[in-house]
């Protein structure tokens, strides 16, 4: 059988991290629809706060879910002229990221504009001491120029210092690589490290200096929404509840214990139904 679930956009790391304990402020724009308002409402409950406050009369960007017997999920979206694509720079408070120890961009919104403009504007700004990390959560269904999307996650890459990326992410932005050499193409750009999940299999961690694994436990999977989501939220509440700076980055023994934390949120996510881990 195959369940549907239909839901507004969001990043649902920034849930994950508010459920988590951790400061976080969710950047994006937000429709002044039903959808938008259940959407501040949840990041609000969750504890994220709105880097954002102004809204946009454009409807939410929706998306749906068809989970398979496995729980795995085909995304749907409906994103032309919607809310994702409406974060403008003016709309952004000047120093947004000065007193922020990490910053997460990627999703869907790498393939729209002007937000895509807008965000990697952001990253080649941000604060020389700011951790940045990249989730580019690839969705094919989303991505209305492929080559644009590819130049922009070039462009991104001067800046990110981890990368974390499924390896149907790395087929997609390096056109049928193999994971390892595509990660190893993304490192060659600037990042010190590039995490790879593989569904069930282990994690791959990526850098300079070799190769190395983190096993990955088994679970009941009811489905798999949201489960890169808490994976990267894991990763990143880890990361700054050590006080670990982008020096880090390379580091292989930090990178392990920040994935084995990452692993663990991941697989509590995909014992729930639907993207979220309030009660996990």
């Amino acid at each position: 059988h195959r369940d549907l679930h239909s839901f507004p956009t969001r990043r649902s790391s920034d849930l994950a991290l508010g459920w988590l304990g951790a400061d976080c402020a969710y950047l994006g724009r937000l429709s002044d629809d039903r959808f938008g308002g259940e959407l501040r409402a949840r990041l609000t409950e969750a504890g994220a706060r709105l880097a954002v406050e102004d809204l946009t009369s454009v409807p939410t960007t929706l998306a749906l879910a068809e989970l398979d017997a496995t729980g795995s999920a085909l995304y749907r979206f409906y994103h032309a002229q919607t809310s994702a694509a409406q974060l403008e720079s003016e709309v952004i408070p000047p120093g947004l990221l000065n007193d922020a120890d990490a910053f997460l961009v990627g999703g869907i919104v790498l393939g729209l504009q002007p937000v895509s403009s807008t965000l990697l504007s952001l990253t080649s700004a941000a604060p020389e001491r700011l951790t940045v990390v990249c989730d580019p959560n690839c969705r094919p269904s989303a991505i209305d120029d492929l080559a644009a999307y590819r130049r922009t996650i070039e462009a991104l890459m001067r800046r990110v210092d981890l990368v974390k990326a499924s390896v149907e992410d790395l087929g997609l932005i390096s056109d049928g690589d193999a994971p390892h050499d595509a990660a190893r193409q993304l490192i060659a750009l600037g990042p010190a490290a590039v995490i790879i999940t593989d569904g069930p299999g282990p994690v791959s961690i990526v850098t300079s200096e070799g190769v190395d694994e983190v096993p990955v436990p088994e679970v009941e999977v009811v489905d798999t929404i949201g489960a890169g989501d808490a994976f990267v939220a894991g990763l990143l509440d880890w990361w700054v509840s050590h006080e670990t700076g982008r020096d880090r980055a390379g580091d292989r023994e930090t990178l392990a214990a920040a994935t084995r934390a990452a692993v663990e949120v991941s697989a509590r996510a995909e014992r729930l139904r639907g993207a979220g881990l309030a009660t996990a």
